[in-house]
């Protein structure tokens, strides 16, 4: 097909076909549709030819790089691209290919100059290319931990995504603010502050905001960084360095700033939240952590080596899924290796927080690969400590010569000391009620909380523990900011912590409510301040806004507060999902043990769907959400007569769903309601309205059934 000789020449050059590299258009046709037909080796036997003849060009050098990148040789594609890049650093499509081959030959960290360059000049003509870069960067930042800057370049990548790929860069970003087990402070915007000076220090600001709206916040913080020499009493310079070292992956520089800016800040507010982000980031290298290690061997045989794993006493065998994720193999077995053996597991009502069995080390076992060559293996892996290794020669003596062991590694995952000193690993005897594990992780979390926490000391407090820094004025920022630092820790495994309790038992006052003007624009917001906005003061559009991005942050104290103000607003009713807000509100009272509030949010859920069309399908939803809430107790009171109403009432209109609900039942450890004698079913209804459908009318000429429930 001939090409549009005024068509943007694509060479990257910029200029038109007719008045660039017209003269090798043809050749380049021929090789095109030779990638195209998927024939690269002639493809780059076509290109040797034509730089034969043209040595240098810039089409045909572009071009073998898209052709190496593409068959998987990055390297050479990065080798080929160097020399031509280095005397034509003009060419803006060849820095950013340049870029994108040396990122996937080199990794991220390595690859940093190219990539500042191409995010420059590659900004304006490809800025797809440019958001791509931007996306996979945002990947490896997340592998490696460095949330902030996982999170900056997902939203670059926002920026500059192509119309048909914003969509999926959206929800990359929306799924990354609602994961849970990040700490809040780490998976929301942080805006840059704004920065007071004279009029050359403020273009030195803008200088710096330029190069952060295209990605180079190493240069963008090189810039702040050269104001603070000039503004050494400016907390709002130090903090937007902070920043944009966070966002450009350096932590450990970035940690540094956030201390210095909350020790300048007056607003205590900001003081505490670059502390608090500080704090966080510092975890990622802290010198005292405990580490993950993993121990390997080749497996003999699995069968032996099973039934000799499944004689000890202290390893528990998990049932596994009944399929395994898209491309992960199923081991064939998975156990914990616990600090109490099988037989001794309490009674679940006599679980206490000190005789719940604790796992010491996970193991798992893989048959034999033929197809991948892969020997059948067996998988140790736990925090080093005594209990690690007491679990490894069990598991060790038990397998005895079935196993040729490979050296241990470290997994590369690891927990700082303040952080794994508050947590357990615990695993519940099988059929233990979803009721009393909630109940028990969280009278643990209470625990550690009172009498762990409050004595641990801490490096960002100079090895004080809080309860000794609390006492020092000049700690206050510190100590409040490890408070919200453990709020991010508790929420991430579902406690609920009453902060501000906390502060005031440490003689600090909670952080005080921001002001609000119907003007104030809620993106230029903190991750913090959110949490600081007067609910009730808000208007209806600011109030509305705020629950919806509660909803995604999941912040559950939070989200709880704004939601009721929601609710009790006729104009807010109106613009909200009033089913979803009371799912919403139910579902957090549920996971923190407010078992009654969560029926009456219910009960007020369904009161609302009776009103709306299609009331039957509406109302059956509340009522399988409050079966499926009363199943984690069994001795709910109410069970009994819940179970009853989808016997009776909707077994016999929704036959179907029959099988869905006795596994239900059967995965809560209580008998099928329909294992009773005397139950009705769709087949055995004495009466019937003339459509045919049992009502509850029809129902008091059946015969009473009986339904068993534990303690009946």
């Amino acid at each position: 097909m001939a090409m549009d000789v005024y068509a943007p020449c694509p060479c990257g050059s910029g200029k038109k076909l007719k008045f660039c590299c017209l003269n090798i258009a043809d050749d380049m046709d021929r090789i095109s549709r030779l990638m195209e037909s998927n024939q690269p080796q002639q493809a780059m036997q076509q290109l040797d030819a034509l730089e034969r003849k043209h040595p240098g060009h810039a089409w045909a050098v572009t071009t073998r790089a898209i052709v190496l990148i593409e068959t998987g040789d990055a390297a050479a594609a990065r080798d080929v691209l160097r020399p031509f890049v280095e005397q034509h650093p003009e060419h803006e499509f060849a820095t950013v290919l340049y870029a994108t081959a040396a990122l996937q030959a080199d990794g991220l960290d390595a690859a940093r100059k190219p990539l500042y360059r191409a995010f420059q000049k590659g900004v304006k003509k490809f800025p797809s290319m440019v958001s791509g870069l931007a996306g996979v960067m945002a990947a490896s930042f997340r592998q490696t931990g460095r949330l902030l800057a996982s999170r900056e370049h997902l939203s670059l990548a926002l920026r500059f995504a192509p119309e048909a790929e914003r969509q999926e860069v959206f929800v990359r970003l929306l799924d990354f603010d609602n994961d849970a087990s990040m700490p809040y402070l780490l998976r929301s915007a942080h805006p840059l502050p704004n920065v007071s000076g004279s009029d050359e220090q403020l273009q030195e600001v803008k200088k710096a905001h330029k190069y952060a709206a295209v990605g180079c916040w190493n240069t963008s913080a090189e810039c702040f960084e050269k104001l603070a020499g000039e503004l050494p009493n400016s907390a709002e310079v130090r903090h937007a360095a902070g920043l944009c070292r966070a966002w450009d992956g350096d932590e450990a520089q970035a940690a540094k700033h956030l201390h210095q800016a909350a020790r300048m800040y007056g607003d205590r507010a900001l003081a505490v939240e670059c502390e608090a982000v500080a704090q966080l980031l510092e975890w990622a290298h802290a010198s005292e952590r405990k580490n993950r290690l993993r121990e390997t061997g080749d497996v003999s045989s699995v069968g032996r080596l099973l039934t000799a794993l499944d004689a000890v006493p202290t390893l528990m065998r998990l049932e596994l899924p009944p399929q395994s994720p898209e491309g992960v193999p199923l081991p064939a077995a998975v156990y914990q290796v616990l600090d109490t053996p099988r037989d001794k597991f309490p009674p679940a009502d006599q679980l206490t927080v000190d005789n719940v069995p604790r796992v010491h080390c996970d193991v798992a076992v893989f048959d034999a690969d033929p197809q991948e060559h892969e020997p059948a293996e067996i998988d140790l892996n736990g925090f080093e400590g005594d209990e690690y290794e007491a679990a490894v020669r069990l598991v060790k003596q038990a397998a005895g010569d079935l196993v040729t062991w490979q050296e241990r590694v470290p997994t590369g995952e690891f927990a700082p000391i303040e952080s794994y000193e508050l947590q357990v690993n615990w695993t519940f005897p099988p059929k233990t009620p979803v009721a009393i594990r909630r109940r028990l992780e969280n009278a643990r979390w209470r625990q550690a909380v009172a009498e762990i926490w409050r004595a641990l000391p801490m490096s960002a407090l100079q090895g004080k523990t809080p309860r000794e820094a609390a006492a020092d004025p000049a700690q206050h920022t510190a100590v409040t900011a490890a408070a919200y630092v453990l709020d991010s820790l508790c929420l991430r495994a579902g406690y609920e912590l009453d902060l501000e309790g906390l502060l005031r038992s440490l003689g600090l006052e909670p952080l005080p409510l921001i002001d609000v003007t119907p003007e104030l624009s809620l993106n230029a917001l903190s991750p913090l301040q959110w949490l600081l906005l007067p609910l009730d003061r808000l208007t209806d559009p600011q109030l509305v806004s705020v629950a919806n991005r509660a909803q995604l942050v999941h912040h559950d104290r939070f989200l709880y507060d704004a939601l009721k103000v929601v609710i009790r607003r006729d104009e807010c009713r109106k613009q909200v999902d009033l089913a979803r807000v009371y799912q919403t509100l139910a579902d957090l009272c549920r996971v923190h043990e407010r078992r009654d509030e969560a029926f009456q949010w219910m009960a007020e859920g369904r009161q609302l769907a009776e009103s709306q069309p299609n009331s039957f399908e509406r109302v059956w939803s509340w009522d399988l959400r409050e079966l499926l809430m009363r199943l984690e107790d069994p001795t709910d009171p109410g069970l009994k007569t819940l179970a009853d109403k989808f016997v009776h009432y909707y077994s016999p209109k929704l036959p179907q769903m029959r099988p869905y609900l006795e596994q239900m039942f059967a995965l809560a450890g209580v008998e099928s309601p329909w294992s009773s004698s005397g139950i009705i079913t769709a087949d055995s209804v004495p009466a019937a309205t003339p459509s045919g459908l049992w009502t509850p009318e029809a129902a008091t000429a059946a015969p009473a059934g009986k339904l068993w429930v534990p303690g009946s």
